[in-house]
């Protein structure tokens, strides 16, 4: 329930649209305003030190979608949030 929270955090700071799920992920589908899936993949990664895997490396149906893995420890999830935050998305 930690991690879901502070997952959740992440996907919040990011202006995301997701549903409290069950399992081992939280998805969450990226704004309209942001063309695609790879531009704030890359912004993460280059400006906050940040990958969250892009849904399309599933298939076509995970396009619009942004995956995290909640089997990381909270401290990795919490650090993560720290560095979006601080990068200003």
């Amino acid at each position: 329930a930690e991690r879901r929270s502070v997952a959740s955090g992440i996907f919040d700071s990011l202006n995301c649209k997701y549903t409290h799920q069950e399992g081992m992920f939280l998805w969450a589908k990226i704004p309209d305003t942001i063309q695609s899936v790879k531009l704030i993949v890359d912004n993460l990664l280059f400006k906050a030190g940040v990958f969250i895997a892009p849904g399309f490396i599933l298939g076509n149906n995970g396009s619009r979608y942004l995956r995290i893995s909640l089997c990381s420890p909270t401290e990795k999830l919490i650090k993560a949030l720290d560095r979006i935050k601080a990068a200003d998305l």
